[in-house]
């Protein structure tokens, strides 16, 4: 049975009948009763904050960073910063330092991180967003122009090389850190098993999905799909992949050979031959539907059922009736693949 934290009544009550003697009646013992059951009831309060601090579905952000420092192998992922190269133009000789400071239009400031003595013509270097977070990825083609004046740099402008500048993950979410600990109680370390496999990807930073797949490519094999949700991009790119592959070559098993891979994106598009009314609210709130269905249900290798998705479309706020004529069936996905949303066709 629960314990039940008495109310504030109730406990100045108690304590006025404790002190109701007839030599105390015409004393300050309502004063003191009150002081008394107001100090009570904060201790009460104050333990029910440590009851939620023991456990990790309730702890307080600094108790779950506790918790997670001692329990899981990669604590609270921290924020990276976004890298790249950009190429800019200069007469021979001139010289690019280190940490010089470069600045978007919108604002975004970035530090060169390796020196360079220029040639005539074009040369490029590496650079790092200043500070750490989604914010400093960039697309290629991105003009940045130095803070200070560069002697010898022709036209004062840097151009962000292909494939942009990316890298950059805010540092990990509370929630997020959350369901890594909470998942450390329910899912058993097994010395290679395919939780352990995407457990240990989930480490990484920028990693928010992994999966684990046996066999694949061939018998020994274990190939481990990831996605990073929190991205502009959540496809991860080659070098995304090798991060994670080099995270993992330690911690596999001596006899398991592994390959990090991205999912085969397959997007489903779904076309109505009507929607009853046929508004923008209504086409709105549809498509965000279909979109939250596909957050909630799609998965590596998973079909999505007709029916979840007639019962989706259905929930749409303002929707009272409609005709789905693609698709008809259930959605099928192959073992590497992943199913995402690929927009509406209206009066198809």
């Amino acid at each position: 049975m629960p314990f039940e934290t008495p109310s504030l009544p109730v406990l100045i009550k108690r304590t006025q009948s404790d002190l109701a003697g007839d030599s105390l009646r015409q004393s300050d013992a309502q004063v003191l009763a009150r002081t008394l059951g107001g100090a009570a009831y904060g201790l009460y309060g104050y333990l029910d904050w440590i009851a939620e601090q023991i456990l990790p579905d309730k702890a307080d952000e600094s108790t779950l960073e506790r918790i997670a420092a001692l329990r899981l192998n990669q604590p609270r992922k921290p924020a990276q910063v976004a890298t790249g190269s950009v190429s800019f133009t200069a007469t021979p000789g001139a010289v690019l330092d280190v940490d010089t400071l470069l600045q978007s239009n919108d604002g975004r400031t970035y530090k060169v991180t390796s020196a360079r003595t220029t040639v005539n013509g074009s040369n490029s270097t590496t650079i790092a967003a200043l500070e750490a977070g989604s914010l400093g990825n960039a697309d290629a083609g991105l003009t940045l122009t130095p803070v200070q004046p560069i002697a010898g740099i022709v036209g004062s402008s840097f151009v962000v090389l292909a494939p942009g500048l990316s890298g950059g993950v805010a540092r990990e979410s509370l929630e997020s850190l959350r369901s890594r600990v909470i998942r450390s109680y329910r899912v058993i370390p097994h010395g290679g098993a395919a939780s352990d496999y995407e457990t240990w990807a989930l480490e990484v930073p920028g990693v928010t999905r992994a999966w684990c797949r046996g066999g694949l490519l061939g018998p020994g094999t274990v190939t481990v799909f990831i996605m990073r949700d929190d991205d502009p991009q959540p496809v991860p790119n080659d070098e995304q992949l090798a991060e994670v592959q080099d995270y993992l070559e330690p911690l596999r098993p001596v006899t398991a050979e592994v390959h990090v891979q991205r999912p085969i994106q397959v997007p489903v598009v779904y076309r109505f031959k009507s929607v009853n009314p046929d508004t923008t609210a209504v086409r709105a709130a549809v498509e965000a539907q279909l979109r939250d269905l596909h957050n909630r249900e799609a998965d590596l290798g998973v079909p999505l059922l007709i029916s979840h998705i007639r019962e989706a479309i259905s929930s749409a706020g303002g929707e009272y009736d409609h005709s789905l004529t693609v698709p008809a069936a259930d959605v099928p996905a192959g073992k590497s693949e992943l199913l995402t949303f690929g927009g509406c066709v209206w009066g198809a």
